[in-house]
């Protein structure tokens, strides 16, 4: 893993320790580059799982429909392991497997399917699932890894892997949501790509826009109270944060602005979440 420079406005780059690049060049902004999003953390923090766009190709509301890969905490053994293009990466709580959204046609003329794939890790075995729905947001196991719940932008649905069957579970308009450990569903109205801190359960992450957005926040659940997180460029983008296991760690994606050009979005890591929290005065000194 790479200790990187955090960059504050037009002022020289200064070091933030909490950072750090996992995936992404930082010196190439334009259609050279890669462009990466929707990272998954292993149950055990050794590896994450993200989806990449080859290097040839860009756009703002496709540019995250990618191939999977995958990447050793340590920033080594970075590979593809599925060629495809898909959204809405989300992991098994065992680990054990994959669930994406899959798309067909050619960039930039991408169409949704029907079509939800689950890949085992350790055969690369697929299995396919037809849904309802073209259209899914996000993608979350079940605490028994049969289910996979997601939001097709007007209902959250349920789906049962050993019965192909589903079901309508609320029917609701919302920015985010997630599951809690006995599969009841947050809510929220505001915030996108929302993620449970999975310790306490007390606190979620989101960003301020769909897919990417300007702001990392994290809310107290019961209170409502929100604060900033530090982000990598202060005049780019970030987007699908995800917890580590300790609760204390988040992996994202980071684009930084550049007029007029298509820059690259990266795989970031930010390190002691709730010790930052508590030193801006925190959302709860008990967390």
């Amino acid at each position: 893993m790479v200790r990187v420079l955090s960059c504050i406005g037009p002022e020289p780059y200064q070091t933030n320790p909490n950072f750090k690049l996992l995936v992404g060049d930082t010196t190439t902004y334009d259609g050279d580059s890669i462009h990466c999003g929707y990272p998954v953390v292993s149950p055990d923090g050794r590896k994450v799982y993200y989806l990449c766009v080859d290097a040839d190709y860009f756009s703002p509301l496709e540019g995250c429909i990618g191939s999977i890969y995958s990447i050793n905490m340590d920033g080594s053994n970075n590979q593809k392991i599925l060629d495809g293009k898909f959204e809405a990466l989300s992991i098994s709580h065992n680990g054990e497997k994959l669930a994406v959204h899959s798309y067909k046609g050619n960039y930039p003329n991408l169409d949704p399917e029907s079509l939800i794939l689950v890949i085992n890790l350790d055969s690369l075995n697929v299995d396919s699932f037809w849904v309802a729905s073209r259209r899914i947001e996000k993608i979350a196991w079940g605490s028994n890894d049969r289910y996979l719940y997601y939001y097709n932008y007007k209902q959250i649905l349920r789906l049962d892997l050993l019965t192909n069957t589903e079901e309508i579970i609320a029917t609701i308009s919302i920015a985010g949501f997630d599951l809690f450990k006995n599969d009841s569903i947050y809510f929220d109205s505001t915030r996108y790509s929302t993620e449970i801190e999975p310790v306490s359960e007390k606190i979620v992450v989101g960003v301020s826009g769909w897919g990417f957005g300007t702001s990392l926040l994290i809310r107290d659940i019961s209170l409502g109270t929100e604060r900033s997180l530090p982000v990598p460029y202060n005049d780019g983008l970030v987007g699908f944060p995800y917890w580590f296991p300790d609760g204390n760690t988040i992996v994202f994606a980071a684009q930084p602005y550049v007029e007029a050009t298509g820059a690259p979005a990266e795989i970031w890591i930010l390190e002691n979440v709730l010790e930052y929290i508590k030193e801006l005065g925190g959302i709860n000194e008990s967390y």
